[in-house]
């Protein structure tokens, strides 16, 4: 009886320590930093810097947005790519703080937007895409846009939520000679992506996994939605033979309220001439 009842002390204690551990590291910002080259830039002392944060989840977001906006402002990017999961399914739209936190993206750097697979399976879709549209920033819903940053042209790429290919009108608009960089929420589908863009690369950015939730030293992330348990996609940068994928570890939790090892973050990619 004795021992039983230290055993569930023990278990008490542990689980408690883990709810503090993941209710501090919910509040954390870690930041990451990727260099590729490319041929594609004018110049070989071109360099253009990517700023990529996915996963508000608002208004579940539990690090203050304060914090994140002063470290992208301090980092100086050239543009921001949002990839979805911006809000949770949960949000009230009428109510939400992605209004005033884009505004204040938008004035630090071009700030492009896709939708994840919270925003469609909100009630308030319709008006979260008009939010969306109607402020600063450029909502993608599977197509393609062009940016000129610092005299180097990119194709810009959204890749709307549960889509894997672009409409053939879209995917001809693609220029082969300037870098693409593809916005597409779910990582696990990066062979599709790369097969159906046909391009030599692509730069493909992604959230959706929350690193793996909790992340064991040597392992990896644990369990991913849509990749199950020890999933292959789920922080950082992943190279594909020519290609690249960035997946982002989120800045806020869905429903699995715990993260551990695993702090959210931004991630900044520097893409230089070669």
């Amino acid at each position: 009886m004795k021992l039983i009842k230290t055993l569930s002390i023990a278990s008490l204690l542990l689980g408690g320590a883990l709810l503090a551990e993941g209710y501090r590291e919910n509040r954390q910002l870690d930041k990451d930093f990727f260099t590729i080259k490319s041929t594609k830039l004018n110049k070989k002392s071109d360099k253009i810097r990517v700023a990529h944060l996915s996963d508000t989840q608002f208004p579940r977001l539990k690090v203050s947005q304060s914090k994140i906006l002063n470290t992208l402002t301090n980092e100086a990017p050239d543009i921001i790519l949002f990839t979805g999961d911006t809000i949770d399914r949960t949000e009230n739209i009428n109510t939400t703080e992605l209004i005033y936190f884009l505004s204040k993206l938008t004035k630090i750097a071009p700030t492009f937007v896709i939708s994840g697979n919270h925003e469609v399976t909100n009630a308030g879709f319709d008006q979260w895409r008009d939010i969306v549209s109607n402020s600063q920033a450029t909502y993608l819903d599977n197509e393609v846009t062009e940016i000129t940053l610092h005299n180097n042209k990119f194709n810009i790429v959204g890749i709307s939520n549960e889509e894997i290919n672009l409409p053939t009108t879209e995917k001809e608009k693609i220029n082969p000679n300037q870098e693409t960089l593809v916005l597409a929420h779910h990582p696990e589908n990066i062979h599709d992506y790369i097969n159906n863009m046909d391009q030599s690369s692509i730069n493909v950015f992604s959230g959706h996994a929350h690193g793996g939730q909790i992340i064991i030293p040597g392992v990896g992330g644990v369990f991913s939605p849509d990749q199950g348990m020890l999933p292959d996609y789920t922080n950082g940068h992943y190279k594909l033979e020519e290609n690249n994928l960035f997946v982002s570890r989120g800045l806020a939790n869905s429903s699995f309220p715990v993260r551990l090892n695993n702090y959210p973050h931004l991630l900044f990619i520097d893409i230089e001439g070669k």
